[in-house]
């Protein structure tokens, strides 16, 4: 009699944080139980919920992560990883809580070659704004800037060479995470998503934007920052420029920065 060898599935992760989700992550994760997989991968749902107060989330097939206090993106996402990892985990998915996603956007990102890969983002269903199509750093000020554009003029040859991948929907493969480690949890919120994969291509690894991947953000344009959240900004941003602006482009960086630093104390 003829063997049959069943090849073994490959387990995903994706991993939500979770502060003051609301009614947010609860469509995201109702977009999540109608998604696609190839038949090699299998999938698995943590949420890490970073509220004082724990939320009363309770959903088939989605594990919670507790930690009763707020310890920002990185380090929240860092507890997520270290979990999926320790279970098995080939790659994970970082996503945003207040994302929603095609059922089809995950087939293009696990066939995709590259280690670290983002979907195309969106600003909502009926929006005609592209808001991600993969990140870019000005070298000369120190800061980061998404690859927008009007939803008419999106094609794939539009899709450059990128200097990161948006952490509002990262999936990383795990060699990446064995060669350089989790997120640097010295960025409470921001600029951890560019830094991570600075880190990963100085390491060798290749990241990329799918563009037959596609998922919805709920950002809404032009909403005032907190200034508790404008802070944190300006302290990551800080951080950045310090790890990896060059020597000689650090003086317009540090002017800039110190532009933003009077702009808010002047709101």
């Amino acid at each position: 009699m003829k063997k049959v060898f069943i090849a073994k599935q490959q387990t995903l992760f994706i991993i939500i944080l979770n502060f003051n989700g609301g009614e947010d992550i609860l469509a995201c994760l109702k977009s999540l139980q109608l998604i696609k997989l190839p038949s090699k991968w299998k999938l698995g749902v943590l949420v890490v919920d970073n509220n004082v107060n724990p939320t009363s989330l309770k959903l088939r097939g989605v594990k919670i992560l507790r930690n009763f206090k707020n310890l920002g993106f990185a380090k929240g996402m860092n507890v997520g990883i270290r979990r999926a990892i320790k279970n098995g985990a080939e790659a994970v998915l970082l996503l945003n809580q207040d994302a929603v996603v095609e059922k089809n956007f995950l087939v293009p990102l696990l066939e995709n070659s590259a280690d670290i890969v983002g979907p195309v983002i969106k600003f909502k269903r009926q929006g005609r704004w592209v808001y991600d199509l993969g990140g870019k750093i000005n070298w000369w000020l120190g800061r980061t800037k998404h690859e927008e554009m009007e939803n008419g003029e999106w094609r794939m040859e539009n899709i450059k060479d990128i200097d990161y991948v948006s952490g509002c929907a990262m999936m990383i493969k795990r060699p990446v995470l064995e060669k350089i480690g989790l997120l640097d949890e010295r960025y409470f919120l921001y600029f951890e998503d560019a830094d991570f994969c600075l880190r990963a291509k100085k390491a060798g690894f290749k990241v990329a934007v799918e563009p037959k991947s596609l998922i919805f953000h709920k950002l809404i344009e032009g909403r005032k920052k907190p200034l508790k959240q404008r802070l944190h900004l300006l302290k990551s941003n800080l951080i950045f420029i310090n790890r990896w602006i060059p020597f000689w482009k650090k003086p317009t960086a540090y002017l800039y920065w110190w532009i933003l630093v009077f702009k808010i104390l002047l709101r």
